[in-house]
């Protein structure tokens, strides 16, 4: 048996950490590693998949070339066109807390009518020693009840 034929035998059985090492590094890696495409990579294969259109099995050729394939490159293009659109209907800053406005908004009627509430008191009070002044002069008033109007 030869050395070559030797060392793919043991290539093919055995763990790299029991082999020697210049037969260890032409191993292929336990877990394969996930490739990551760049959206430039990404743009110039769109590109080059609408030039390929009009000719016959120019797409799969190109796919082919590449290493890769039609569900991936339709994602790329579904991705692209979702950007797209997106960046036209995105309003830009932070998002509106509804909650928030709505709170300060229920605080900030609450103390309006408490103001409005306190001058309501203070008018009613006023009209009080009006009436009380007009009695001490004499003046006679029309007989109408305030307090009954209100309710």
């Amino acid at each position: 048996m030869s050395q070559t034929s030797k060392d793919k035998k043991l290539v093919g059985s055995a763990t790299s950490e029991s082999l020697p090492e210049g037969i260890r590094r032409s191993l292929v890696d336990d877990k394969p590693k996930r490739r990551v495409f760049e959206p430039e990579y990404k743009l110039e294969i769109l590109e080059r998949l609408e030039e390929c259109r009009g000719k016959r099995g120019a797409v799969g050729e190109l796919l082919r070339k590449e290493g890769l394939y039609a569900a991936q490159v339709a994602k790329w293009r579904d991705e692209t066109e979702e950007t797209l659109t997106g960046a036209l209907n995105k309003k830009r800053g932070p998002k509106p807390n509804l909650e928030a406005k709505a709170e300060k908004k229920v605080a900030q009627l609450e103390k309006e009518l408490a103001r409005v509430n306190e001058r309501l008191r203070q008018a009613e009070v006023v009209i009080e020693v009006q009436k009380k002044v007009s009695e001490i002069l004499g003046i006679k008033q029309p007989d109408f009840d305030w307090k009954s109007e209100k309710e």
